[in-house]
């Protein structure tokens, strides 16, 4: 077991030091293809070449990013417009926002190099608005710098010096000589194009004393001092100095090596010596001009480098397609979703809607339930005390009739006195007004009949209002009679009396039927 876990062990070792070697061999390679760059063009890219072989996966954006670097050090702008492309798609898959911005600065530095000011201010916005969120300095200068000499080339001269004086409050409280060498350099450079020779000169003179106080040796920024110097004393037909400024700017050249940078030196370099009549000199300059300009294959390079611009723009297309054909299925995915939202509101609202309308339906019947409950139990009320009213008018009857047979048998028998006392104990159980009985039973049925008859029929009787409520329990003229201790006809001639006191003497309305609704 443990001789196993040895050879494991071993094998990792080996796995990672291959990995190491193999990573140490891409950066030994872009090394030395940073060392032959300005003096064998084809030797660092057949550096490159090797080091592309063998690079991990992991590791081909990083690859790229120097890769690109040292083919714009060569002028080479058509490989390194396509390396950004590449290390373009793989940080905005991997969202690294930092790299993302140093792509799209190369991108702008290639498009202002091939005169194509246009995309480069577009890029060059893009990582503005990078350091400015990061707060990041140098970067903002570097940014605003290069957006001024874009707008520059294209003769906004408005627009490129609001850039670079917009880098220049950013000095106030950021101290980096050969940043500020620059913006100064390219003020100098503004207003000689706007005619302001004077302020041009100050800027130009202000620059190149920065880099002397602070001993700047960085390479571009006293190229970039001095080239200009150079330009505006050729222009301002200042020999001495434009010869001076020339040589100097060749101080900071790559010696014979087949650039841009090389090419406007050596042209300004061949307009001083001309100034200065030494026509051997410019002739010379002009032949290495000329060589340089040819080996730079201009021609053949600018047809590879429209194709790939044409690529990368057709790639950015696409991506900004692929965007907008997401953002238009995630609205449709908003769109169902809401949609469904609505079906599952709308059913749930149905259901709720079902649910109350039975509980409403419900509680209707059980109101009618409890209506015909209390219909039934006041009919049967009313039932009993037609029962009982008319039990106690037999009753009554009853007693009376006795009452009269016991009188008179009081004068025919001796024992008056007797008799006397049956007659009184007869009078006492014998109620005196069984009517009120009545009433007060009514009354606790129909609690509100009386006041309502009196408020719409204010010439009624108490005769006629008790009438009335008899007709209202649906009692025959028969048992009314009785009740009333009249006769039936008398009933139908007071009912007459009644419909006319109720005004339906002229209607075929049911007496009983008018009565039920007070």
């Amino acid at each position: 077991m443990k001789r196993k876990l040895f050879f494991v062990l071993i094998f990792f070792t080996l796995s990672h030091f291959c990995n190491a070697q193999n990573e140490n061999s891409y950066a030994t390679f872009i090394d030395s293809a940073n060392q032959v760059k300005y003096k064998n063009v084809k030797k660092a890219d057949l550096y490159i070449q090797k080091a592309k072989k063998i690079v991990s996966e992991k590791d081909l954006a990083d690859f790229y990013l120097s890769t690109i670097q040292v083919y714009i050090d060569m002028n080479h702008f058509d490989e390194a417009l396509e390396y950004c492309t590449k290390a373009h798609t793989i940080f905005t898959e991997k969202q690294d926002l930092e790299k993302l911005a140093k792509v799209n600065s190369f991108f702008a530095f290639i498009y202002a190099q091939l005169n194509d000011p246009q995309r480069a201010i577009k890029y060059y916005k893009i990582a503005l608005g990078f350091y400015q969120k990061r707060d990041n300095k140098d970067g903002m200068i570097k940014a605003l710098n290069n957006l001024g000499n874009a707008y520059f080339t294209l003769s906004k001269y408005d627009s490129s010096q609001y850039y670079f004086q917009k880098s220049q409050v950013i000095f106030k409280d950021h101290d980096d000589p050969a940043l500020k060498a620059f913006v100064m350099s390219n003020l100098g450079k503004l207003f000689f194009s706007k005619k302001e020779y004077s302020q041009s000169e100050n800027y130009l003179l202000e620059a190149k004393d920065i880099l002397e106080k602070n001993k700047i040796t960085d390479k571009e920024a006293n190229y970039n001092v001095n080239y200009n110097l150079a330009a505006f004393y050729i222009e301002r037909r200042n020999a001495p100095k434009a010869l001076l400024y020339a040589e100097k700017t060749g101080d900071f050249t790559q010696k014979n090596s087949i650039d841009f940078n090389n090419i406007r030196y050596l042209d300004n370099l061949y307009n001083a010596y001309l100034l200065n009549d030494d026509y051997k000199n410019a002739a010379v300059a002009f032949k290495k001009y000329d060589s340089i300009r040819e080996m730079l294959n201009i021609e053949e390079k600018a047809v590879n480098v429209e194709r790939i611009k044409a690529q990368h723009e057709y790639e950015l297309k696409q991506k900004v397609n692929e965007l907008k054909q997401e953002k238009r299925n995630l609205v449709y995915i908003i769109i169902l979703v809401v949609f469904l939202l609505i079906v599952v509101i709308c059913i749930l609202y149905t259901i709720n809607y079902r649910n109350k309308t039975e509980a409403l339906n419900l509680e209707k019947k059980l109101i009618e339930a409890r209506e015909k409950e209390l219909e039934f139990d006041n009919h049967m009320k009313e039932k009993l005390l037609v029962y009982q009213s008319m039990e106690q008018q037999k009753v009554d009857s009853i007693f009376k009739s006795i009452l009269e047979k016991v009188n008179a048998l009081k004068t025919k028998y001796q024992h008056a006195e007797e008799i006397s006392e049956i007659i009184n104990e007869i009078k006492i159980s014998v109620k005196p007004n069984t009517w009120e009985d009545f009433e007060y039973h009514f009354l606790q049925i129909h609690e509100s009949f009386y006041k309502n008859l009196e408020q719409k029929h204010q010439n009624l009787t108490n005769y006629d209002k008790r009438l009335a409520a008899m007709l209202k329990l649906r009692l025959s003229t028969k048992e009314i009679s009785n009740l009333l201790n009249v006769t039936p006809k008398t009933i139908e001639n007071s009912r007459t009396r009644l419909r006319k006191k109720l005004d339906l003497t002229n209607t075929k309305e049911d007496l009983s039927k008018y009565l039920d609704d007070f």
